[in-house]
């Protein structure tokens, strides 16, 4: 397995595995993976990225922040149109609230915002390769993290990494996002 920094060309991969990876969480707004994809897209902000490749395939994705920056936003005409004007809306709406504020971070703290890995490439060791390669080769000692509710497996792997929830929030538009809460973790090198 290779991992490295995202590149422009690696936009239209990291949307896929992004889609398919949280297709829970984004069911609410389309049942077509595709759509999901084409919606998340633009939104990348791609230098903010890692993905590991294995036979040349991009498997897996991991998102940092750092200072003020955020790793996604959302494009409201993409999630109009593919979404619909009103479902559009309203997630774009939801992710601005949730996924686009600010972190804050001080100079010695990495977000780690987003971890998508191909379904296929489940329980291979990408996730935590990607949190390993993150945390081992920059120079911050502090990463925090966070993770839907429903998302158990991401929560155990965390965990057995050695992050440690320390704050939960509930969501707004719970029904329509299929999820509650946002359970913060953290971890110290």
């Amino acid at each position: 397995m290779i991992i490295r920094n995202s590149m422009k060309e690696d936009r239209i991969k990291i949307s896929e595995v992004f889609a398919e990876t949280f297709f829970e969480e984004w069911k609410s707004l389309s049942s077509d993976v595709n759509k999901i994809s084409r919606g998340l897209r633009r939104g990348l902000t791609l230098d903010n990225y890692l993905v590991a490749i294995i036979n040349n395939e991009i498997v897996g994705f991991l998102a940092y922040v750092t200072g003020d920056n955020r790793a996604f936003y959302a494009n409201l005409k993409d999630f109009q149109k593919e979404f619909g004007y009103f479902r559009g809306y309203m997630g774009a709406i939801a992710i601005k609230n949730d996924l686009e504020k600010s972190k804050n971070l001080n100079d010695k703290t990495i977000y780690i915002d987003i971890i998508g890995v191909k379904k296929e490439f489940f329980r291979r060791g990408i996730a935590s390769s990607l949190i390993e390669f993150c945390t081992k080769n920059n120079d911050y000692s502090n990463f925090t993290i966070s993770v839907t509710n429903i998302n158990i497996a991401a929560i155990n792997c965390y965990k057995k990494f050695g992050f440690k929830e320390y704050k939960r929030e509930k969501v707004r538009y719970a029904k329509m996002r299929g999820y509650s809460e946002f359970i913060f973790m953290k971890y110290h090198k």
